[in-house]
């Protein structure tokens, strides 16, 4: 592993200090030392919300999936009477956007509005869509939404996503499709973690991601319960609009009720260690290898996440949470737009996380992209299968997945990059809980007279 560490700059002084002076020693390297310590696990923090994800994802199978059948709640039920749309039900009206309705000339349009971590899951939502259901979709920043006059006509459909279903943003871009002219005749639906929350209340649907109360103020478990009911959603989609086979079917349903064993078994690798450790009893070198690579990369000032296709948004919510949990500024691309820029800052000091699952289409690309890096003497940490080791020779880190379907794996790579995160922001003293700056959500005018809501 390359060490990075002992920088010149000013302002890595009190970093060296707050590692060096770790009761145990400093970071990894000679073989002989432990890792700095972990933290005290005696009671909740954000790592249990991280450790609870695979029981949520259980649930949600056992609510929402019936004998193999998406039963998201209120999907097959027809609209009420006082509905523009009264008679249809909300599964019909959404494959009514279908790319084979296009083509017969039928054009509504499909959007997703989310502010943060939850436009990321809008994101994610947009490639599993277009990608088993063929239906176009739009994800917009609810912050942007909210300010200009939607475009709308007779069925068309839009989500607003919001764990808390009070974010300002969101409600406020729920509110101008609500009161616009056409307002009654589109399905709107509010993907949340209350249901009853303002979000869920003036909708005409709502899918609860059941993700339950989170005790960090950033989403971890939320974010993963999000994605996977919109794949739930894409699932249902692709058996209503008829772009799905019975063997893909059959491998994705398989697939999916895996995903909680595999996420176990990351888990059980990279974060049981430290639910287990006391200040006591620090981690050694090799026993959490998420957390050596933690120790190893958390003097870094910049990150870069990369990632394409499904894997994008999943680059893009790895950046915040480096952001929001270890105060590193980090930002997520696709990948191939390295070379737009990015390259030209990256260096030893600034590591890479790559997310490259095998499963991807476009997986030799991504290969390509990890040779520009390592030819810029960068550090590459890259997310893959476990059994892929075409990395080794390539990248300093590799953190290896049980094998899973290609469209699941977003969920599955979260894990470790949230876990990453988290540790970083553990070995730099951060309030990982409640990261500064950082609140859930801030409904209330700033002023009376004030002409928007805090942001």
């Amino acid at each position: 592993m390359r060490l990075i560490r002992n920088f010149p700059c000013q302002g890595y002084r009190q970093l060296e200090e707050l590692l060096q002076n770790a009761s145990s020693a400093s970071l990894p390297g000679s073989g002989k030392r432990q890792c700095p310590e972990a933290p005290d696990v005696g009671r909740e923090t954000m790592l249990t919300d991280i450790w609870e994800t695979p029981e949520v994802l259980r649930g949600l199978l056992q609510v929402y999936m019936k004998d193999g059948v998406v039963e998201l709640p209120g999907l097959r039920d027809k609209l009420p009477p006082e509905h523009g749309l009264a008679g249809r039900t909300p599964l019909e009206i959404m494959a009514a956007s279908s790319e084979k309705r296009m083509a017969e000339g039928f054009t509504n349009r499909f959007s997703i509005i989310g502010s943060g971590t939850s436009w990321h899951a809008t994101l994610l939502a947009e490639y599993l869509i277009e990608y088993m259901a063929r239906i176009p979709v739009e994800a917009h920043y609810a912050s942007e939404f909210r300010y200009h006059e939607p475009s709308l006509q007779t069925g068309d459909v839009v989500f607003v996503v919001s764990m808390s279903g009070e974010t300002a943003d969101a409600v406020e871009s729920l509110r101008q499709i609500t009161k616009s002219a056409l307002g009654k005749n589109v399905l709107k639906i509010a993907v949340v973690n209350s249901s009853s929350s303002t979000l869920a209340e003036e909708s005409d649907l709502v899918i609860n991601v059941q993700a339950g109360a989170e005790v960090g103020v950033a989403s971890t478990k939320g974010f993963s319960a999000t994605g996977f009911v919109f794949e739930l959603l894409s699932l249902a989609l692709a058996d209503e609009c008829g772009t799905i086979t019975d063997a893909e079917r059959s491998i994705f349903v398989k697939r999916l009720h895996e995903l909680p064993e595999g996420m176990q078994e990351v888990l059980d690798r990279e974060a049981k260690p430290l639910m287990q450790t006391s200040t006591d009893n620090p981690i050694g070198i090799g026993e959490c290898p998420l957390w050596d690579i933690g120790c190893q990369n958390v003097l870094a000032q910049n990150f870069i996440f990369l990632g394409r296709g499904c894997s994008f948004p999943v680059a893009l919510e790895g950046a915040m949470k480096c952001k929001e949990l270890a105060y590193i500024h980090a930002e997520g691309y696709p990948a191939a737009e390295m070379k737009h820029g990015p390259i030209a800052l990256i260096d030893e000091f600034m590591p890479v996380v790559v997310v490259c699952p095998m499963a991807d289409a476009t997986y030799e690309k991504i290969k390509s992209n990890i040779e520009e890096v390592k030819a810029r003497n960068g550090a590459t940490i890259a997310i893959t299968e476990k059994y892929n080791d075409e990395l080794e020779q390539l990248c300093e880190y590799v953190i290896g997945l049980p094998e899973t379907h290609e469209y699941l794996m977003p969920i599955l790579a979260m894990v470790p990059l949230q876990l990453l995160a988290y540790m970083m922001g553990i070995l730099r003293n951060n309030t990982v809980d409640h990261p500064r700056g950082l609140v859930k959500s801030i409904s209330v005018k700033i002023e009376e007279t004030g002409s928007g809501y805090a942001a």
